[in-house]
């Protein structure tokens, strides 16, 4: 995907990352991930806004036909999170040029990899 159709695709993908997390979180019997979910889910949130007001503001484009929509992922969460790790390392070669997006981009591999460390070892 091109560099300027990339962040619309992206930002649709995580907004429905964070909804299956989120169901993940309702979902869940243990208090532990319950928490480490809701964490996630709220901040994902917060940077992935922080990331498409970036990306419109240096490079000047909306998204003039709207947000793609996406399918929201199925899976266990330590699976998603994991894909959505791939995702993000995609995102960053995609947008190599604008160092901030690379830092949004690098605090969500930070929020993503704290989880899988919270999902994995504190139950």
């Amino acid at each position: 995907m091109a560099y300027k159709d990339s962040c619309p695709a992206f930002v649709a993908e995580c907004f429905a990352l964070r909804t299956a997390i989120h169901f993940a979180h309702l979902s869940s019997k243990s208090y532990a991930e319950h928490v480490a979910l809701g964490d996630f889910y709220d901040e994902l949130l917060t940077l992935t806004d922080k990331y498409a007001e970036v990306y419109m503001g240096l490079t000047k484009q909306v998204p003039v036909t709207g947000w793609p929509s996406t399918d929201i992922p199925s899976g266990t969460p330590v699976a998603m999170l994991e894909e959505f790790l791939e995702d993000i390392a995609e995102e960053e070669g995609e947008n190599s040029d604008h160092q901030s997006l690379l830092n949004i981009l690098a605090e969500m591999e930070e929020l993503t990899a704290q989880t899988l460390y919270k999902l994995r070892n504190l139950k």
